[in-house]
C-alpha cells in the first residue's frame, strides 16, 4: 500500500502544527529539527516499496546535508539569544545561500490569476474631490516617510515596510486582527512578461505534496515512463527545505509582547530576500494560532520594500501591482442583515415552548434546541451592537455553535428515541414522532441560514 511507505508516514507527521509551548524558540527548534532528521533516517531504513530504491538512495545521499541544516538552524537562533546579531545574520545568510538550489520558487500569479487582497482598519474610501491615487497608496505598503509606523511582524522588522497580501479576503481579515470596521481592496499583480515577481514558496503541506507525488508516479508507471527523476527531486527538495519552512512557521504564543521570538528566523530570512536580486518575497500559509483559519486553502505573500521611488513606494512593487477601488465594511452593521432570520428563530423558540406546555411528556432535546437558538440570538445581538472586545473569541464561539447545531441535527433520531424511552408508558400514545422530526428540520433550516463554518460574513454583499 502507498500509505505504508515509511517516508510517507514520517512526512505526514510533520504537518506544520508548530507550537513551542513552554520552551523558548531555540530549544523548541533544536528538538524539532533533531527529531525530524532522526525520523527521516529511520524512514529510509524501512519499507518504501512505492517510492522505490532510487528515491531512497537519492535521499540517503543528502542525509549529511539535511543533518547540517537541522544543526545550523538552532545554532543561528542561539546566536541571536546571546545578542550576537552580526554573527546571527552572517550564519543565516550563509545557510540561505547554501539552500538556494532547494527552494521552490514560483511566480506570484500561480493558481489565482494574480489577484490578492489587502485590508486596513479604518475608513479609506475615496470621497468626492480626493486624489484617488493618493488614497489607494494608503492601502499599499507604508511609505518611506512613515516608516516609523512599520511594526515588527512575521516577515518584517520594525521600520522596514513590507507589503502583506492574501489570496482570500477572509484570510486577509483574520491576519489584520479581525477589525470591526475596515477598508479593503483587490490588488492585481501584473505577470504578462518574463519579469514577474518571484517568490520562495513555503506554502506546501505534506498531504498536498504526497498526493501530487502519488499521482505523478502512478501516471508515469501506467504510461511506462522511465524518467521520474523530476518527481523524486521535487519530493527531495520538500524534505530538505522543511526545517527552514518550519522555523518560519511556528505559531506565536503571545502577540502582546514587545519581542516575539517566533519571528526571529522568518525576519532573518526576509532580510536575506531583501538583499538578493533573485527573489521578491515569500509565499506561505497562515500561522495564526486560531482554529478560525484551519483548513483554509488561502495563502499569504510577503513582499519587502527594496528600492524606494520618489513618492515613497517600492519601485518594482508599484510597477507590478495595481490597486482596485476601495471597499468598506462595518462588521457590526453588516450583521443587521440577519434581523429577519433572528425574528424567525424567536418565533421558533416560542413555538417549542408552547408545544412543551401542551404535551404530557418531556423532551430534553427541546431544551437543547432552544438553548442553541437563544445563544445564537444573544451572540448576533452582541455582534450587531459591537458590544464585544475580543473578535477571535466571539467568532470562534460562532464556529462552536455551528458544530453544536450540526451535532444535534445529526443525532435527531437518537434524541427522539430518548424522549420516547423517558416518557411514561401511558403517555407514549400522545407522542407524534413526525411532529418531533419537523421540529428538528425547522431548527436545521434556521441554523443553516445564520451559522456558517469559518465564514463570518459574505464579501459579495459588501459595498464600497
Amino acid at each position: 500500500m502507498i500509505k505504508d511507505d515509511r517516508i510517507y508516514q514520517v512526512l505526514l507527521k510533520y504537518n506544520f502544527d508548530l507550537f513551542r509551548g513552554d520552551k523558548n524558540i531555540t530549544e523548541y527548534m533544536r528538538e524539532h529539527c533533531n527529531q525530524f532528521y532522526c525520523d527521516i533516517c529511520d524512514a529510509v531504513k524501512g519499507d518504501n516499496s512505492f517510492l522505490g530504491e532510487d528515491f531512497v538512495n537519492l535521499l540517503k545521499d543528502e542525509l549529511g546535508e539535511l543533518q547540517d541544516i537541522c544543526l545550523i538552524i538552532p545554532e543561528i537562533l542561539e546566536l541571536n539569544d546571546r545578542g550576537l546579531i552580526k554573527a546571527t545574520y552572517e550564519k543565516g545568510f550563509q545557510l540561505f545561500e547554501r539552500m538556494k538550489p532547494y527552494f521552490y520558487t514560483r511566480y506570484s500569479w500561480r493558481e489565482n490569476g494574480g489577484f490578492y487582497y489587502r485590508i486596513r482598519q479604518g475608513d479609506f474610501r475615496i470621497k468626492a474631490g480626493e486624489d484617488s491615487k493618493e488614497k489607494k497608496m494608503q492601502l499599499f505598503h507604508i511609505k518611506k516617510t512613515l516608516r516609523n509606523r512599520a511594526g515588527a511582524y512575521r516577515y518584517s522588522v520594525a521600520g522596514s515596510p513590507c507589503l502583506y497580501l492574501a489570496s482570500d479576503r477572509e484570510l486577509a481579515w483574520f491576519e489584520c486582527g479581525m477589525p470591526k470596521q475596515f477598508s479593503y481592496c483587490q490588488m492585481l499583480i501584473d505577470e504578462d512578461n518574463d519579469n514577474g515577481l518571484v517568490l520562495v514558496d513555503f506554502s506546501f503541506r505534506p498531504v498536498d505534496v504526497l498526493s501530487s507525488i502519488t499521482c505523478w508516479l502512478l501516471n508515469a508507471r501506467r504510461q511506462d515512463k522511465k524518467d521520474v527523476d523530476v518527481y523524486y527531486k521535487f519530493l527531495l527538495r520538500y524534505i530538505m527545505i522543511y526545517p527552514i519552512a518550519a522555523a518560519c512557521s511556528v505559531k506565536v504564543k503571545d502577540r502582546n509582547t514587545k519581542f516575539v521570538e517566533e519571528y526571529v528566523f522568518p525576519q532573518l530570512f526576509m532580510q536575506w530576500i531583501r538583499e538578493t536580486d533573485e527573489f521578491d518575497g515569500v509565499r506561505y500559509k497562515s500561522s495564526l494560532n486560531t482554529n478560525l483559519v484551519d483548513g483554509m486553502g488561502a495563502i499569504n505573500i510577503a513582499l519587502p520594500v527594496k528600492e524606494y521611488r520618489a513618492d515613497g513606494l517600492d519601485r518594482r512593487l508599484a510597477e507590478k501591482i495595481s490597486v482596485s477601488d476601495i471597499g468598506y465594511l462595518d462588521v457590526n452593521s453588516d450583521f443587521q442583515k440577519y434581523n429577519d432570520i433572528l425574528e424567525k428563530i424567536k418565533d421558533y423558540i416560542n413555538g417549542i415552548q408552547m408545544f412543551m406546555n401542551q404535551v404530557p411528556f418531556y423532551g430534553d432535546y427541546m431544551i437543547e434546541l432552544t438553548d442553541v437558538c437563544k445563544c445564537v440570538i444573544k451572540t448576533y445581538n452582541a455582534l450587531m451592537e459591537g458590544s464585544y472586545q475580543n473578535s477571535e473569541l466571539i467568532f470562534s464561539y460562532l464556529d462552536l455553535l455551528y458544530d453544536h447545531a450540526s451535532l444535534l441535527y445529526a443525532n435527531r433520531d437518537f434524541k427522539i428515541q430518548e424522549c420516547i424511552n423517558k416518557t411514561e408508558a401511558r403517555h407514549r400514545q400522545a407522542i407524534d414522532e413526525e411532529k418531533l422530526k419537523e421540529q428538528f428540520e425547522e431548527f436545521h433550516q434556521l441554523m443553516n441560514q445564520i451559522l456558517h463554518k469559518h465564514e463570518v460574513f459574505d464579501f459579495r454583499l459588501c459595498h464600497s
